[in-house]
């Protein structure tokens, strides 16, 4: 008897669950991953906060399944796998593989508006992505095509990757060049001073471009320190500048957590690292 009550009870919950509403499930989702921007990264809460993010992940492809052009739902799916790819996974292949999902679904963002969908059927995806006006959608769409392409940088040159990548992350910075604190410039910066050292072409390593992007970043927004970061790993390594590389880690250290505390904290811990080696 007490079985067959343990067994009604969590079918009861069961169909509790399923009876939700894509926007009580999109609420839910939203709150979590609030949560885990405004939570501090540390190794003991790396798996904890893991955790949290999947079960957003979980809540808004249950709410994609009742809503299937829902644009709040694809643009923070996509943000979504990029947090998880890039805050807590380790392999490379898991990384790569959340990098292609978070894409797919910044993609089908994208593609929600029809007027994108007919530019891109006449004119190519580039006057599509010059055109949209969607800022979130753009961005992470790049940020995920991106850091896939970094596992094969010159495959993704060859496939026609760049020109593609540069149109997205232009249009963002069009749009709103301090999107999360100077995202759009910070991510220019690491595109140009993250392209290989080709011997021709227009989409080779450009030291003059990253700098004029992430000085812009990091003036604009040093208390995302994001943008210092990137400053020494997309500039200041390439032309060995130590001094001014120690300067900035230091700057790093020193600062508050701020208005991006997981990202934040997580940038200290590589600065003080990178200082230990």
């Amino acid at each position: 008897m007490r079985g067959a009550l343990l067994i009604l009870a969590l079918a009861a919950v069961s169909l509790v669950g399923w009876a939700q509403t894509a926007e009580e499930l999109i609420a839910q989702a939203d709150a979590i991953f609030q949560e885990l921007w405004t939570s501090e990264y540390t190794p003991e809460t790396h798996a904890a906060l893991q955790a949290r993010l999947e079960e957003a992940i979980a809540l808004y492809e249950q709410a994609l399944a009742l809503d299937g052009d829902n644009v709040h739902v694809l643009v923070m799916l996509a943000r979504c796998y990029y947090t998880l790819a890039d805050m807590f996974l380790t392999e490379d292949g898991d990384k790569k593989a959340a990098y292609i999902q978070g894409q797919g679904y910044g993609e089908r963002a994208l593609r929600a508006d029809p007027t994108f969908v007919q530019i891109e059927d006449d004119q190519g995806f580039i006057e599509a992505v010059r055109a949209c006006e969607n800022l979130e959608a753009l961005y992470w769409t790049y940020a995920n095509w991106a850091r896939k392409a970094e596992y094969d940088k010159v495959g993704a040159l060859l496939r026609g990757d760049a020109p593609k990548l540069e149109a997205l992350i232009m249009r963002a910075a069009e749009l709103d060049d301090m999107y999360l604190c100077a995202g759009p410039l910070r991510a220019l910066g690491a595109f140009w001073g993250g392209l290989p050292r080709l011997p021709f072409g227009t989409y080779r390593l450009n030291l003059e471009r990253a700098h004029n992007y992430l000085s812009q970043a990091v003036g604009r927004c040093p208390e995302h320190l994001e943008n210092l970061r990137f400053m020494i790993e997309f500039y200041l390594d390439h032309i060995g500048d130590e001094e001014q590389i120690q300067s900035l880690l230091q700057q790093i250290l020193e600062a508050p957590l701020g208005d991006y505390p997981l990202y934040n904290s997580r940038t200290k811990l590589w600065a003080r690292a990178r200082l230990e080696d």
